[in-house]
């Protein structure tokens, strides 16, 4: 399973560089069709373990380039007042296979049909190809092909990159935090499903029903703040032992990651002009994939002398002071002075 996720975050840069060569509708059309490769590769060589890890570390890659490819569609097509929604629900429809399809391939797994297991992620994966066919580069086309592409060196002398970055990767120190959630629970013999759940339905209930808030709060001011509320209520629920409570912080943890993701998304197309997108956006989602990484390492090396609540704590509070110093000493003066200016 591990071999997949880092392949993809290893992959993010490579999948930005691929759809500026192709261009995005090759890049979706590409990635889908290497899915189900890969998908029917893992279903055919279950018996010869180089060949699964091989088609299974190809499939991060195929992931990687599809996803890279979307979100820069999202960012390409909308313009500023509706950026913030749209990718909110984009984030939304990337959790809904957790609800829909993992579940049904749990079923067919009951009812014995294995082949059928096996072979489901190649029928998703054609259903990415069918809506990939119906996607156009015209969203694309204030960047003339043979104009270049953005560089990194450039990308980063833009005012306000830096701290995206930075807000960020506080961010996914925090979020990395979940994957440790069940140390914490244990140790106050609360369920973990009862932070976990509360946390999915949060984010989802910001990103549809409160999705209008990404456009009608400046997006400078809402992304670290978002990051910091999910540092407090780390924090926070070390200092409980009710069930009800350790639920409340869930819901607020989950706040801030709803509206945390889409924003930062959403802020490369506030930043940036259109020929930075796919290299910005690759590369964020880079920095959003490290907390998965960094914080276990962290909490792993902590742990034994302050203990599941202790890390918790620090971790938290670290991720909130750094992200409100992140607000008030970078966000906030460049928002200023873009309303100075407009």
């Amino acid at each position: 399973m591990g071999v997949s996720f880092l392949a993809m975050i290893v992959c993010r840069p490579f999948g930005s560089l691929i759809m500026e060569r192709i261009g995005m509708r090759r890049a979706l059309i590409g990635g889908s069709l290497l899915c189900a490769a890969t998908g029917a590769g893992m279903a055919l060589s279950l018996r010869n373990t180089g060949a699964l890890l091989f088609f299974r570390a190809l499939s991060g890659v195929s992931i990687s380039v599809y996803c890279v490819a979307a979100v820069s569609y999202q960012s390409m097509a909308l313009d500023e007042e509706t950026r913030g929604k749209g990718l909110a629900l984009f984030a939304t429809a990337s959790i809904i296979p957790m609800a829909t399809v993992v579940p049904f391939a749990e079923w067919l797994l009951r009812q014995g049909w294995t082949n059928l297991y096996l072979w489901l992620p190649v029928a998703v994966s054609c259903g990415c190809l069918a809506v990939s066919l119906a996607v156009s580069d015209g969203t694309s086309a204030t960047v003339k092909r043979q104009k270049a592409w953005g560089r990194y060196a450039d990308l980063f002398r833009v005012r306000g990159v830096k701290a995206l970055y930075l807000t960020c990767f506080l961010m996914s120190i925090a979020d990395g935090s979940t994957s440790c959630a069940a140390e914490l629970a244990a140790e106050k013999a609360i369920p973990v499903s009862y932070f976990m759940v509360t946390v999915a339905l949060a984010a989802a209930f910001i990103r549809t029903v409160g999705y209008r808030l990404m456009d009608r709060v400046p997006r400078m001011l809402l992304a670290a703040p978002a990051a910091a509320l999910m540092g407090v209520s780390l924090v926070c629920m070390t200092f409980t032992n009710s069930t009800a409570l350790f639920a409340v912080f869930g819901l607020t943890y989950g706040l801030g990651i709803g509206m945390g993701f889409p924003t930062d998304l959403a802020l490369v197309g506030d930043l940036l002009p259109v020929e930075y997108h796919p290299k910005a956006t690759g590369s964020l989602l880079l920095a959003t994939d490290c907390g998965w990484f960094i914080t276990p390492i962290i909490f792993g090396y902590i742990s034994p002398l302050l203990g599941a609540g202790g890390s918790f704590r620090l971790i938290g509070t670290a991720v909130a002071v750094a992200s409100m110093a992140v607000c008030f000493l970078i966000w906030r003066p460049l928002w200023n002075e873009r309303r100075s200016v407009a």
